[in-house]
């Protein structure tokens, strides 16, 4: 089991409005603060969060996180997480979002930087001698795996293009209309419709692992990956209407120390909305489906395939959350999730003290359920049989314009507590 105890939280922000990317419209004097009118001009806001945890790879940490909206450019942010551990382990992350250039208005830029060492950590390669089956491969046990310590470096750079069609026709730029942070169907005449945008990202991945019996394993990957996303949903941070879909491809040409390969992935999700209950201000339920294989797998004489940690993978914050991250990969994989969230009427969190300085109009319960399983060929069929399962249930909470998610995920082999940012999908 993950261990994941949360030990102590202190906001410290510059309470001035936010800056919006997805740009909101309030619609009545019941409109939380934040949410200032389409022709209002956003200012930049700071904020601080020092965090005190235990994990089992970290140990005792302590860390940071500081977010900069609408400093480098109107709508921009800047984020940046710290943390550093009793074991000598530690993560750093640097990202710069929402970046815009060009007399359209429709180019954007993301940046995201990511580098992190796990002292102690468990690592689904192969390399334990105690089995002689793939590490990692659907059916495998969840012994097969290397203890050690892992490094990770990530290296993200997506230029976006917001295609000039649909409800991206007149501008790039999204409206959500809310109420208290919550968003109500457009009214007659607003224009509504999906968004389609086409991103071009270079990247580089790179991992390593140490096992603690000797083992020495440095994996990398970089190319470029090209992206169509189709967004029809209302309100980007946590949909309650529309749809989604996004198809990816990444190709990494090669090296004389690497493997050339391609992969393609793809994903459907879809939120229905059952309106307010007696207890409740929103009921939704939002379905995804997911697939991906590598072509290349098996092409040539040794066959072009991507380091473990690049192949279809399942397990982690979003996928099978009942896993560690990576506990399944191989040359394809389905996965399907639902979810139910609701937010409950009673909102105490505006009457706590020092909680109150800050926009926190919402908090909202979630109960989910997923299946997926990873295959070394791409034959649904195969795919669909002794599938992988995952159930539990989270809180998520709207606070200063960004969704914080705890999860806790149960499978067949152990559960998993998360503390991460952002909806699952």
């Amino acid at each position: 089991m993950s261990r994941l105890f949360l030990m102590g939280l202190v906001l410290v922000s510059t309470l001035v409005r936010p800056a919006w990317a997805e740009e909101p419209q309030s619609q009545n004097s019941e409109a939380a603060p934040a949410a200032s009118s389409s022709t209002a001009r956003p200012e930049g806001r700071s904020a601080a969060v020092p965090f005190i945890f235990t994990t089992s790879s970290m140990g005792f940490s302590v860390g940071a996180a500081a977010s900069l909206q609408g400093v480098l450019q109107e709508r921009s942010q800047l984020v940046a997480v710290g943390t550093y551990s009793e074991n000598d382990s530690y993560v750093a992350f640097l990202g710069a979002y929402n970046l815009h250039f060009g007399d359209s208005g429709r180019w954007f830029v993301d940046l995201q930087a990511f580098d992190a060492r796990m002292r102690e950590t468990n690592v689904y390669i192969d390399g334990n001698p105690n089995f002689d089956t793939p590490a990692g491969s659907h059916g495998s046990s969840g012994e097969n795996m290397v203890l050690g310590e892992e490094s990770q470096r990530d290296f993200y750079a997506t230029l976006r293009y917001v295609l000039p069609f649909g409800a991206g026709e007149h501008s790039p730029q999204r409206r959500a209309r809310l109420v208290a942070g919550i968003p109500v169907a457009p009214e007659k005449g607003e224009q509504v419709g999906a968004y389609t945008s086409v991103e071009f990202e270079p990247f580089y991945r790179e991992r390593t692992v140490e096992g603690f019996d000797g083992q020495f394993q440095k994996d990398k990957t970089q190319g470029v990956s090209l992206k169509l996303d189709h967004d029809a949903r209302d309100f980007i941070p946590s949909p309650s209407r529309g749809y989604r879909f996004e198809a990816q491809l990444h190709r990494d040409f090669g090296s004389g120390e690497r493997s050339s390969y391609t992969k393609w992935e793809a994903q459907y999700s879809h939120y229905l909305n059952f309106g307010a209950s007696n207890w409740s201000k929103q009921q939704v339920l939002a379905l995804t489906a997911y697939t991906s294989d590598v072509p290349t797998w098996d092409s040539g004489a040794e066959g072009h395939r991507p380091p473990w940690f690049a192949e279809s993978t399942l397990g982690g914050w979003n996928r099978l959350r009942g896993y560690q991250s990576g506990r399944f990969h191989d040359r394809s994989a389905v996965f399907y999730g639902a979810e139910y969230r609701a937010i409950p009427r009673w909102q105490p969190q505006g009457a706590i003290p020092f909680i109150d300085r800050y926009y926190f109009p919402w908090w909202q319960l979630a109960i989910y359920g997923e299946v997926g399983r990873v295959h070394d060929s791409y034959d649904l069929s195969e795919l669909h049989k002794e599938m992988d399962w995952t159930v539990g249930f989270g809180v998520r909470m709207w606070v200063e314009n960004v969704v914080a998610r705890v999860d806790w995920g149960f499978s067949e082999e152990e559960s998993q507590l998360r503390v991460v940012v952002n909806q699952p999908f």
